[in-house]
């Protein structure tokens, strides 16, 4: 059987005889070369087929992708187009890495757009689990192992999937052999159809003869090349690259357009924003999905607002404490909790793999002294000062001096310590947990630019000397106000001085430097700040606020 793609045909089944569609009359063939044999999936931006490729000799599978937009005139579809072709570039790189099917071709053809892509054999995690049964610990450390790497890989490119989940990771495996006589779509496609004059018919049945002989020949080569290409089989394939993840935020689509499995998403990507995080967290859940059998949803405490998947788990399954930290991290509801990349992810399982294989060495018993030897020995040994009070005493001789006020009764010690230490980073964070309470909203909470007019002055006094003080006077909200002040009140000049990028990426730290040798007013950042509406004014009510308190 052949199919039409053309959107709206009512009757796309064709004979493989057919080179028209009989329903809508349009050509079968894709640029004289793909022929869609049946669909595979729709969604909300296009629909898939599974098509064979004519035009080499073995005919092998692929996968047609076909994007569809509604143009409200033809200005829309021109814009449409070359972004279109652009994007399909990136497409073609991820195809570079071993475990992302391959891009083959991109057209367009009667004002609709396409993309075609390797066909991977095999079965996804989710007709693994209904087939042979709950994932164990072994085979879950194996997909961390085998999907982190690519969404490193990935996420490198600044290119985020979206929609990670087990009915779009598919193990490889090797085709089946056909049965001598069994007909195939190749086979089928070399019939003739009975219209064909009875010279020409004999013509073309030697010409398909010939032409599948020589396929057969080629076919071993290919299929060479194809192992070759593959790893091997068991191994796991991320899927579903379509080309409407990779125009979000585009012209085309907008950066508030959804494109997921609500199950498995993020609770930021509901709300329509992503970050390398969320495809993170979407593999937790897949994960959390293998072990339990149980929809996401059903595995959180509404309530008491925790994960509980723990207490869904069969007597007979065995999750070690190391697995279950790392789980938890990757579906910890707030991103700053969660793991920053999948690198890190990744090292934080070779490194709890290494330190599960370092020989531990025997406790050496050690003799009992009697009494009267320990009172010699104290007698002759001189008392020296405390260790750790000649560290603090060296190092933070005024740690415990700073006056720590708060109008609505917030504890600075955390961030006090954190910045006498000059732990950057941490204190940062810190920063961000202290102006929510200060605010009284929920613990890293996103603050809109207006909030900070109800920050009392006297908090933002200690938050603000905390900084300057540990810092030398390098960071601090009054140095960033000295320097907004300096270029007139110039966002975009000011994000140049101090070293940020004028827009919020998707990673927030991407560009941030947690080291005192960043530049002067580069902290505390503006992670906080939600990254919707007017969020650039946070700095314009900061300087307001930093002058109605008289903060310098």
């Amino acid at each position: 059987m052949s199919y039409c793609v053309t959107v709206g045909c009512s009757h796309p089944e064709n004979p493989n005889s057919a080179e028209y569609c009989q329903g809508c009359g349009q050509l079968l063939l894709l640029q004289n070369r793909y022929l869609a044999i049946k669909p595979l999936s729709r969604g909300g931006f296009g629909r898939t087929f599974l098509a064979i490729d004519q035009q080499i000799p073995s005919h092998p599978y692929c996968v047609i992708k076909q994007f569809l937009v509604q143009y409200e005139n033809p200005q829309d579809y021109q814009t449409a187009a070359k972004l279109f072709r652009q994007e399909a570039v990136r497409l073609d790189q991820l195809g570079k890495h071993p475990q992302i099917p391959q891009l083959l071709a991109n057209f367009e053809q009667n004002q609709q757009l396409f993309i075609v892509q390797e066909y991977i054999e095999g079965k996804t995690l989710f007709d693994e689990l209904k087939q042979d049964g709950l994932f164990t610990e072994q085979k879950i450390w194996q997909v961390l192992k085998q999907i982190l790497p690519i969404l490193q890989f990935i996420h490198e490119q600044n290119i985020i999937h979206r929609d990670i989940k087990p009915a779009n990771l598919m193990r490889r495996c090797s085709l089946p052999s056909a049965p001598e006589n069994s007909l195939n779509p190749v086979n089928n496609l070399t019939q003739i159809p009975p219209t064909v004059q009875m010279g020409e018919q004999e013509q073309a049945q030697i010409s398909a003869k010939l032409k599948q002989k020589i396929g057969d020949i080629y076919s071993e080569e290919i299929s060479s090349i194809t192992i070759s290409k593959n790893i091997g089989e068991n191994e796991i394939v991320l899927i579903d690259f379509g080309i409407a993840k990779l125009l979000t935020g585009t012209a085309l689509l907008q950066s508030g357009t959804i494109i997921g499995t609500p199950e498995f998403m993020a609770p930021e990507q509901m709300r329509g924003t992503v970050y390398p995080a969320s495809d993170l967290y979407s593999l937790g859940l897949t994960c959390l999905y293998l072990i339990t059998g149980i929809s996401p949803g059903k595995l959180y405490d509404e309530h008491n607002e925790k994960w509980n998947w723990r207490s869904y788990l069969t007597p007979q399954q065995i999750i070690s404490d190391r697995l279950e930290t790392i789980l938890n991290r990757l579906i910890s509801t707030t991103i700053n909790q969660r793991y920053k990349s999948a690198e890190e992810a990744l090292k934080t399982i070779q490194y709890s793999e290494t330190s599960l294989n370092i020989p531990i060495k025997p406790v050496i018993p050690i003799k009992k002294v009697s009494q009267k030897v320990t009172q010699t020995i104290t007698k002759t040994i001189p008392k020296l000062p405390n260790l750790l009070d000649r560290i603090k005493q060296n190092f933070f001789p005024n740690q415990l001096n700073d006056p720590l006020k708060s109008a609505v009764g917030v504890d600075y010690t955390k961030l006090q310590e954190l910045l006498a230490k000059k732990h950057w980073k941490q204190a940062d964070q810190e920063t961000w947990v202290v102006l929510c309470q200060a605010l009284k909203k929920s613990k890293k909470t996103y603050l809109h630019p207006k909030d900070l007019e109800n920050l009392p002055g006297e908090d933002l006094r200690t938050i603000n000397h905390l900084w300057v003080k540990y810092s030398n006077g390098k960071f601090g909200f009054s140095i960033q106000n000295q320097i907004y002040q300096k270029v007139e009140r110039d966002y975009g000049k000011f994000c140049h001085q101090v070293g940020w990028l004028t827009y919020n990426p998707h990673n927030p730290d991407y560009g941030i430097e947690y080291k005192i040798s960043a530049p002067v007013g580069h902290l505390p950042t503006r992670n906080w700040i939600i990254s919707t509406g007017k969020w650039w004014q946070h700095l314009e009510i900061l300087a307001e606020k930093l002058a109605s308190c008289k903060i310098n």
